[in-house]
């Protein structure tokens, strides 16, 4: 009998006696659950990306500090607005003697209008850090959703990986279980030592362990990605292999160019600035508390008794000048300095920790673009062997094919991640200097998995 018939009727017994179970767990819950996804099989990275919205608790988190620094901006021009009270009360009294209104009844209906007319700087410093405090929460909400696409390319990106690993492992175990098959076959007419056998065997049992894990990857990837793509009951079952290109985008030689961009664009220090100016415009607003308030009232008023104290209307200004309040102005002038100091420090220890997340990423592209000619080369030589073994095999010369398919297989997957290392971290560089996060790539469909291509 032929290699070739020999491997296809030991790879068919090892599906049905050697595959656990088990598997079957891991691989049809999503195929079943996916049915009544919100998306179309298969799922695009494009779409998936689009799916990051304001509903994911990730990001409801930053939408709600961006409303609550709305309403800080609101309650601060309420203050500062014209204010309407109007007052009623039913009273009956026991007039005296001598008054000239002898009637019981002593009723009021009044309407009182009162508006702030001059605070001398506390109005405008109030107003300047909410305006920066919400400023800052824009910045904030706007990271928080670059950081969640982001997240959602690297889940995208590891169930595909998963599955070329899955792939990968299947591939190694048929072969393992050949391999102990033969043994055993060998070991039986003397040919092969015990040790031997057991060798072979154990190798075919770690082997199953490796596909049994990258099963399990399958699932726990996509269950993931479906958290991310706020659907976690509907675990997708099928991805198109995005055709990835950065034929477009060029690594300078010096890093020093994104410092200086990251300064003027990065959602994260921008925010910070914007807090360090809402810290400052508090502790402007602290200093002010001593300053005096000047503010206008109108009142008109019915009775309904006489009486020469009741005014018809009335109408004035009144000035209240703070002389003593036991030193509070002073120890709340010292809180909100150490808040600007503590605002300033962590906008500087943000500025390092990005400056050098973005030279981390810097070399992280170097050296792709190293492990990409490096995995060019190895394809080339791969390509050749492959069809090397295959004439060979074809004329019973040399069994090494199956290796050379697994090796094939094993190369795929480190292309695929390399590929994929290479879209997050131009995603990264994006997302730092304030560019987004999702642009830096085609991500048209694929049948297959990319070639290597050039950058």
């Amino acid at each position: 009998m032929s290699l070739s018939a020999i491997l296809s009727a030991k790879v068919h017994r090892c599906a049905i006696n050697y595959i656990p179970s088990f598997l079957l767990f891991f691989t049809l819950p999503w195929l079943a659950w996916a049915e009544d996804a919100p998306w179309s099989e298969p799922l695009t990275l494009e779409f998936a990306l689009g799916l990051a919205s304001s509903d994911h608790p990730q990001l409801q988190i930053a939408a709600a500090e961006l409303e609550r620094a709305r309403a800080e901006q609101s309650l601060v021009e309420a203050d500062n607005g014209l204010t309407a009270t109007l007052s009623a009360r039913l009273r009956w009294v026991d007039p005296p003697a001598v008054a000239i209104d002898q009637s019981q009844d002593d009723h009021q209906l009044s309407l009182s209008v009162n508006k702030p007319l001059y605070d001398f700087g506390r109005t405008a410093a109030r107003e300047t850090a909410t305006q920066a405090a919400f400023d800052g929460r824009e910045l904030v909400y706007r990271d928080a959703v670059d950081r969640h696409r982001l997240a959602i390319m690297a889940a995208f990106f590891d169930v595909l990986l998963a599955d070329q690993a899955y792939a990968r492992d299947t591939e190694e175990m048929s072969m393992t279980y050949v391999r102990s098959d033969r043994a055993q076959q060998r070991n039986e007419l003397g040919q092969l030592s015990d040790i031997e056998l057991m060798e072979s065997r154990s190798l075919f049992q770690a082997s199953r362990v490796r596909q049994a894990q990258s099963a399990a990857a399958q699932r726990t990837t996509r269950a993931h990605l479906a958290n991310l793509l706020n659907h976690p009951e509907h675990l997708p079952s099928d991805l198109a292999q995005p055709q990835l290109d950065f034929s477009q985008r060029s690594i300078p030689e010096e890093v020093d160019a994104w410092f200086a961009q990251i300064e003027q664009t990065n959602p994260v220090l921008l925010a910070l600035k914007a807090q360090q100016k809402s810290a400052q415009a508090q502790l402007n607003l602290a200093r002010a508390t001593d300053n005096p308030l000047l503010a206008g009232q109108v009142e008109v008023a019915d009775y309904s008794r006489i009486s020469g104290n009741h005014d018809s209307w009335r109408a004035g200004v009144t000035l209240d000048v703070p002389l003593f309040d036991g030193g509070r102005s002073g120890a709340l002038v010292a809180e909100r300095r150490a808040e600007l100091h503590q605002v300033r420090a962590s906008l500087e220890q943000q500025r390092r920790d990005l400056r050098q997340r973005l030279l981390e990423t810097w070399t992280e592209l170097q050296t792709l673009k190293v492990d990409q000619q490096r995995l060019a080369a190895e394809q080339q030589y791969r390509d050749l062997y492959l069809d090397r073994s295959r004439a060979l095999y074809e004329l019973e010369v040399a069994t090494d094919f199956g290796d050379s398919m697994v090796r094939m297989t094993a190369l795929r997957y480190r292309i695929m991640k390399m590929q994929f290392s290479t879209a997050l971290a131009w995603a990264r560089v994006d997302a730092l200097l304030g560019q987004g996060s999702a642009g830096v790539a085609n991500t048209s469909d694929a049948p297959e998995a990319s070639p290597v291509q050039s950058q």
